[in-house]
Order: structure tokens, then sequence, then C-alpha cells
């Protein structure tokens, strides 16, 4: 759900956002209505093992909280056939002694994904708030597997690698990504390149520790390059999301707030079904486009088009396939010496390495039309 402070975003596990407005506030009958029809769309072709989810999403969702209350004690009242759990998105400010008791007594039921990027500088840069002001340290000790959302901006990239390594080495797992909708300009790749290859010797260094995203990427689709690139996200698909008035958009990227009122037919009318249209022509060329991660809510909003990709990320999807799928050949060689891989070791082994061998190509192959890109 999206709710404006709480809008509401169901996905197919599936997902829901909030403000301080009262009339920007997505209200109980309608919460409870979206998810009435979606739990009866659910059911028609659940199968086994899947799983409903609900996320609080903003905005900041824990300007909303009554209603997530409300929701929760709803949902939990419904005979259901599924499991459904709960997320919220939030940056950690609102969470209340009140609110960390309310979520730490249904565990189980909910899980807690905070933005946070890195050093107390990354995090007043990105977010303007102090990292000391972010309870972290209850979310990680609450839900032992969650981990922690970093993004990366252009002011923050030269202090890429110093913030996930501070932040794993105070046992917190990491999940980072530069941002969509920058223009990253030339010369960024390199620091990106650089950083990661900082945050990869750390990891070798430390073979203990679990590398994360995006070190843990499996290039798998690039052992069959005749097959369609898979979707980014579920958007369209197996997410939904709901504006505060009940209507809903294949993300939040699609929602009024973002587009304004007079996009909802055109946006209605677009179509997240078939992979093949989600690939332009242009990249369909491209001999990383199975590896290569996008925002199709940032495309729509920056160029009209869900399939046409930020130009400007080439070169940075180029040092990222570079540099990750070197380091998990090192490291899963490293790990061989100790002992036999599994058949997933050995598939995402052999992933990495095809990966790799196209990289390198890049450097020297008349790849048109992006070889302006990489190699200007």
């Amino acid at each position: 759900m999206v709710t404006h402070a709480c809008n509401l975003r169901c996905t197919y596990c599936f997902e829901k956002h909030k403000s301080n407005d009262p009339s920007r506030r997505m209200d109980l009958g309608t919460a409870t209505a979206i998810l009435s029809k979606e739990f009866n769309r659910f059911a028609s072709f659940y199968r086994k093992g899947e799983r409903f989810a609900v996320e609080f999403f903003g905005g900041e969702p824990l300007l909303n909280f009554t209603l997530i209350e409300s929701v929760y004690d709803w949902v939990k009242r419904q005979v259901l056939d599924f499991p459904v759990v709960f997320q919220i998105t939030t940056n950690g400010t609102l969470l209340t002694p009140h609110i960390r008791t309310w979520l730490t007594e249904r565990k189980n039921d909910f899980r807690v994904i905070l933005s946070v990027d890195g050093t107390e500088v990354m995090q007043a840069r990105n977010r303007g708030c102090d990292i000391d002001a972010i309870p972290i340290a209850f979310v990680r000790d609450t839900w032992e597997k969650s981990y922690f959302k970093m993004t990366l901006s252009r002011e923050t990239l030269p202090d890429f690698a110093a913030g996930v390594i501070s932040l794993t080495e105070h046992g917190y797992r990491i999940a980072s990504s530069p941002a969509e909708g920058i223009a990253w300009q030339p010369g960024d790749d390199l620091i990106y390149k650089e950083q990661l290859e900082q945050i990869g010797r750390y990891y070798l260094e430390h073979p203990e520790i679990v590398p994360e995203h995006p070190f843990n990427f499996l290039y798998k689709e690039m052992l069959d390059p005749e097959k369609t690139p898979v979707k980014s996200c579920g958007v369209g698909t197996s997410i939904v999301t709901y504006d505060i008035d009940g209507r809903s958009y294949p993300c939040h990227l699609f929602l009024p707030v973002v587009h304004g009122r007079e996009e909802h037919r055109k946006i209605a009318a677009l179509d997240f079904s078939d992979p093949a249209k989600l690939v332009s022509e242009q990249c369909a060329r491209c001999p990383l486009r199975h590896a290569c991660r996008t925002c199709y809510g940032y495309n729509y909003l920056d160029r009209g088009d869900i399939a046409w990709r930020n130009p400007n990320n080439c070169r940075m999807q180029l040092a990222e396939a570079r540099v990750v799928s070197a380091f998990e050949i090192n490291y899963l060689m490293q790990r061989s010496k100790r002992r036999q891989l599994t058949d997933d070791e050995l598939l995402m082994l052999k992933a990495a390495v095809r990966c790799y061998r196209t990289v390198e190509k890049l450097k020297s192959e008349d790849l048109s039309p992006i070889s302006q890109l990489f190699n200007s």
C-alpha cells in the first residue's frame, strides 16, 4: 500500500504509502477494501510456498502508524489459506519506544527496511539526518536477517567503501546500489570501480563475512544469451501500489504525486507482462543486457518510455560487472581450496567467468551503439 502518510503496496510475495496532513492519509476503510480485493485475486492463483506481502510505504509510513496497527489487526481476523507478511519501509526517525515494542511483539509477521547510507557524513549528505538518531541496532537485533539499503549519490560515492566496511564491522547487512534518476558523469564509473575493488578486497580478506549485494549478484542469465532478459523487478505484475484514494498503480514512481493525475490513463495502459517489450532495440544489442538492472519507473519519468534505460548508467553497470564478476571468481576459487564447491557455487562461478570474459571483450570490440559510452 502506499499511504502518503501511508501508501499501501501489495506484493505477491506481494506489497503498500503515507503525510502529516490528515487529508493526505489513507483511511482504514480504503485499506481493507483494497486488501479484500487483492486477497481474493491472490487466492485464485495461490500456490503452496507463496506468500502475500503488505508493504507500508511513503512518504514516511510511521506518520500514520494507527493505520498500520488497524490494518494488521483486521488482517489477523481474516480466515485466509495463505500466509501474509508485513513490511515497513522507513527512515527510522519515528521508531518511538511504543512502536518498537509493538513491532517486537509481532516480529514474526513484520520486517522493517531502513535506508542507511553509510557513515555519519554519508547519512547527513543523503538524508539530512544524524545516523545516531536511527535505531539501526534495534532493527538488527530484532530481525537477525534484516538488511539495510544503502543508496549511492554522487556526493557519497567517494565514501562508498568506507561506509560499507564500517557498517559491516558493526554487524549490519548492507545491500547497496547507485541511485536511479541521477545523471552519472564520466569519471564517476572510475570512482565506483575503485570503491567496489576496496570492498571486494575486504571480503576476500575476511572470508567469514558473507558478501552482500552487489557482490552476490548471480550472472546466470548470461549463460543463455539468446533468452530475453528477465525483468528487474515485479513492477506491474507481482507488485501493485495503491494511493490513498484506493486507485492502483504499477509502483510508487507512477503515483499522481510524481506525474500528476492527468497521466493516469497513459500509465494504466502500460504493459509490464512481456519482458521482451521492456528492452529497447538499442539495449537488445548490448552484450551486458542480462546483467543490467534498470528502474522502469525512472525510465518513464525521465524519458517517457519504460523500456528506454538511462544511458548515463552504462559506465556504472560496466564497472560493477567487471569488479563483481572478478571478485566472485576469486572468492569461489579461494573457497574451493578449503572444500568442494556446491552445485550452486559452481553455477555461480561459471556465470561469473562468462560475465568477466564478456566485460573484457568490451575494451576492444566495436559495440554499436553503446561503444560511444563505453569507450569515450
